[in-house]
């Protein structure tokens, strides 16, 4: 659904979505959960009464993209009929899950029993590094939509025993500034031609894989280190150290 000419899409106190017609007294409310994200789109559950006094809910496609602002909170961008934008902006925390998928988590009140319950909005895509050497979250392969990161990686040197890439990256929650780490698991390969990738595993077994630029030192014994670039052929400022066996 793309949004009507007149009227305007917020978030409410309690985490709900909000449409607002211009100039009327009309206003649709999400009563529940977001349901989820999709490379262009929130869905959303809109409950509405009916004239018997029945309750139904049926599923609302808002059409959009997602981006990140220059606070790093996750923002969705949806254009009216008119050409004009509403920006949601969800302020608060965003985590990365045990299976290196981006996690939104967000707190509601109940109405009924005025508990506060935690809930997850799950965005599905892969980690790549854009330009000016920024992490990015993909959340398409067809899709404008992506969360590029402000910040820098979090070390200089990289074992690749390990299996890990850190970055750091400032984000705002509720007025307050703090600095989250981006810890991606997953396992470093090199092709017979010396191509250098960092292999990344998903839920349900799905995997992606970043591609790098590299310029191969040899060092003492068994050590071997490289000197990381983007695809570009930029240089990323660290490099990667094989200590013992490399995975052809």
């Amino acid at each position: 659904m793309k949004s009507p000419a007149k009227g305007r899409w917020k978030i409410g106190p309690n985490h709900e979505i909000r449409y607002h017609s211009e100039g009327k007294e009309e206003e649709f409310t999400l009563k529940g959960p977001l349901i989820g994200a999709e490379p262009n789109a929130l869905l959303l559950a809109l409950t509405e009464k009916q004239s018997d006094q029945k309750s139904v809910t049926s599923i609302l496609k808002l059409i959009g993209q997602w981006r990140l602002d220059g606070k790093n909170r996750i923002v969705f961008e949806t254009e009216t009929a008119n050409g004009k934008k509403d920006v949601l902006t969800f302020r608060g925390a965003w985590t990365v899950g045990d299976k290196n998928e981006l996690i939104y988590t967000y707190e509601q009140t109940d109405l009924k029993t005025k508990r506060k319950i935690l809930r997850d909005l799950v965005f599905n895509g892969h980690w790549d590094i854009s330009e000016k050497n920024r992490l990015t979250y993909w959340l398409g392969a067809d899709s404008a939509s992506a969360f590029r990161f402000r910040g820098a990686f979090q070390t200089k040197t990289i074992l690749a025993k390990k299996g890990v890439i850190r970055y750091q990256a400032g984000l705002e929650v509720k007025g307050r500034r703090s600095v989250r780490e981006i810890a991606l698991f997953g396992k470093w390969k090199v092709s017979r031609d010396w191509g250098l990738s960092f292999e990344i595993e998903y839920p349900r077994g799905r995997k992606h894989a970043i591609i790098f630029g590299s310029e191969y030192t040899f060092g003492k014994g068994e050590r071997l280190a490289v000197s990381l670039k983007s695809r570009a052929g930029e240089p990323l400022g660290f490099e990667l150290i094989f200590t013992k066996e490399i995975q052809w």
